[in-house]
């Protein structure tokens, strides 16, 4: 029998609009290296490793779902920053000050935060109408 949080979430990732699930996916990924620095720091290696790697995928998902044509500058400076960010998480794990964790986690918050902005500026956008939000 299916375990009905996995259920839940899984639901709410299939159903999110493309901009929620970008701003999911960097909950994710803060997530993900919150918990390494975490483990890191208990020196616990295999756990480490596990978040780090969640981390790594859910960043190539992002840079791999860019689309240059239609993003231009922003699409290419993303991939810039997402290439930056795999990069760190190759390495992060060789370091041994836990803090290393803390410069990657400070960008994505802030990517995130622009990302925030943009869907609460798309939804103000959209208006309202007799109550209900106008779509389309």
């Amino acid at each position: 029998m299916p375990n009905p949080v996995d259920t839940y979430r899984k639901t709410g990732v299939e159903t999110a609009d493309p901009l929620k699930l970008v701003i999911m996916c960097y909950d994710a990924v803060i997530d993900d290296l919150r918990k390494a620095k975490e483990y890191h720091q208990e020196k616990n290696l295999e756990a480490t490793y596990d978040r780090v790697r969640h981390a790594q995928d859910v960043i190539t998902e992002l840079l791999v779902a860019l689309d240059y044509e239609k993003g231009g500058d922003i699409a290419v400076n993303l991939g810039r920053l997402y290439n930056f960010v795999l990069r760190q998480l190759i390495v992060v794990n060789s370091r041994t000050d836990p803090q290393h964790y803390e410069t990657l986690i400070k960008l994505l918050e802030e990517l995130k935060g622009a990302w925030e902005q943009i869907a609460t500026q798309q939804g103000a956008s959209l208006g309202t109408r007799n109550g209900g939000t106008i779509v389309g």
